[in-house]
């Protein structure tokens, strides 16, 4: 059954999401600078100046705090919060989805 979308459910999603994704990009800054380290220090003892490993590191971070960011949300989806859970529901009957719809 659908329930009403109160400002007290809204936060407490919220929370859920933002709680995880403070932790994921926790995470994303570590490993971007670990591995932004790397390849500038291999970069630099290559010696490619600094503005091209800027150039090439700064990218690499972003995909790592994007990648990381769709992990909070995997995590919530199907959470229960007490009163109410969560999930994905289809907009079409089961009989109409096509075989490749679990992608």
């Amino acid at each position: 059954m659908e329930m009403e979308i109160t400002w007290g459910n809204v936060i407490r999603v919220w929370w859920a999401y933002f709680w995880r994704n403070l932790i994921a990009l926790i995470a994303a800054v570590v490993i971007g600078a670990i591995v932004g380290g790397i390849l500038g220090f291999v970069m630099g003892m290559l010696g490619v100046p600094v503005t091209t490993i800027q150039f090439v590191t700064a990218p690499i971070g972003a995909a790592i705090g994007i990648a990381l960011s769709i992990i909070p949300m995997k995590l919530i989806l199907g959470k229960d919060f007490g009163k109410f859970r969560l999930v994905l529901v289809s907009n079409t009957p089961s009989t109409q989805r096509s075989v490749g719809a679990n992608l």
